[in-house]
């Protein structure tokens, strides 16, 4: 585009950004990139200014596996009382249940919303959202959810699993409330195959799960051999489904723990299947502490070099099972790179750990990510660094969201830089 094609005038310019490897200003009207170029705003008006001086400019991240309906609801725990004598395990499942049993819709609603309000603010331009639809909570948590997401549709997009987390075997009623979230617009069909009574009706969940999927034309995102436990065997036969149903690319796959207990020959044999069956593999860093038996973080690094598409999410938020977590996908890219692990000598492990956030969780969600370029949405996330290490150094730096071509959101904060060095005396 020459000086004379720009516009003399747009909604929002972004000055002196990093685009692709180099410094330009980004203009932006309706909603859409119009010029990209070094000096592109020389000249130009604008209702908006963002001076990124050199920060990154790249498409919002992505949240591939969370839980809107519990997040932030740790601090109604105190409340219950639990009996003694059981196990962690089952004492956080019945925790859980007794909690969840309590939601109101408008509880939900407010919580998730809040939660959603942050993920904006981090730069998180979709969330994947598992909602517990069960009959324990029956409908409130999911239409809780799907008030905030109606209520925060400007801010971010939000991708609605229903979740029977009790089972569908051993909950039966929890098939009919699956399908009446799906008739009311959830986006895909989850399950915890691991959770029902034996592997028999493990399997039996699997097949409940995708008589769903294909009944109601959705996709599937469910969690699988949650725990170490190399008894936990759902992954093999959720890779067999999903070929013999012809939903390749369909399917996101959360946790995978145990396929880290695995002989190497049967986690081979398991990998090469999830890959022909083209199913994304989402894995929680924070899954490494907190929790017994431990759940785990899969074979991460084996599964990126056998072609499988693995993201990272964050799971649980202040709430039953997790007292901490912030949404900053640069924080959680970092300790991604540290789990699976990542590092490398050419550093591109970083570039890794960048696309577990991005691009790979974006294909996990089921959601389109672009690049910034001329004629696209004009959805972007603006960073304080001009390169990805110092990006994931800086999480805690300034940061601007922008949707549609408009500031929705922006962070303020601190940006770590080394000292320069000091000639000797």
């Amino acid at each position: 585009m020459t000086a004379s094609d720009l516009p003399t005038s747009v909604d929002l310019i972004i000055e002196n950004a990093t685009v692709d490897g180099g410094r330009a200003d980004v203009l932006v009207r309706d909603g859409v990139i119009v010029a990209i170029g070094t000096g592109a705003a020389a000249g130009v008006t604008a209702g908006e200014r963002i001076d990124a001086a050199g920060g990154l400019v790249a498409p919002p991240f992505v949240e591939a596996h969370s839980h809107p309906d519990k997040a932030l609801s740790r601090r109604s725990i105190p409340r219950l009382g639990l009996p003694t004598g059981l196990t962690e395990r089952d004492a956080m499942m019945r925790r859980q249940r007794d909690l969840k049993a309590t939601f109101t819709r408008s509880d939900v609603a407010e919580r998730a919303g809040a939660f959603l309000r942050l993920a904006a603010i981090q730069g998180i331009g979709t969330v994947a959202g598992q909602v517990d639809v069960d009959t324990v909570t029956g409908l409130t948590s999911f239409e809780g959810v799907m008030l905030a997401r109606e209520e925060q549709a400007d801010l971010v997009d939000v991708r609605v699993t229903a979740f029977p987390q009790e089972g569908l075997i051993q909950d039966p009623g929890a098939y009919d409330l699956v399908a009446a979230a799906l008739a009311a617009g959830a986006h895909r069909v989850g399950g915890w195959p691991n959770n029902e009574r034996d592997h028999q009706d493990g399997i039996a969940h699997l097949d409940h799960v995708f008589a769903l999927a294909e009944r109601f034309g959705v996709g599937i995102d469910i969690n699988v051999d949650y725990f170490t436990d190399p008894s936990e065997r759902m992954l093999e036969p959720l890779a067999e489904r999903t070929i013999a149903h012809g939903m390749q690319g369909m399917v996101n796959a959360n946790h995978v723990g145990a396929l880290e207990t695995y002989p190497d020959d049967d986690a081979r044999r398991v990998i090469d299947k999830v890959a022909q069956a083209g199913i994304t593999v989402t894995v929680c860093p924070t899954n490494l502490g907190g929790s017994r038996p431990h759940r785990g973080l899969s074979r991460a690094a084996e599964l990126l070099a056998a072609g499988v598409t693995v993201a990272a999410g964050t799971g649980n938020l202040q709430d039953n099972w997790d007292p901490f977590g912030n949404l900053d996908p640069m924080d959680l890219a970092r300790l991604a790179w540290h789990a699976v692990p990542l590092a490398d000598e050419t550093d591109e492990g970083v570039r890794t750990a960048w696309d577990l956030v991005g691009s790979n969780a974006a294909r996990a969600a089921g959601v389109p990510y672009r690049e910034p370029v001329v004629g696209a949405r004009a959805d972007l996330t603006v960073l304080a660094a001009d390169n990805l290490i110092d990006a994931l150094r800086n999480e805690p730096g300034p940061r601007w969201t922008v949707r549609d071509g408009r500031i929705i959101a922006r962070r303020r904060g601190a940006v770590w830089t080394a000292p320069s060095p000091v000639s000797a005396a």
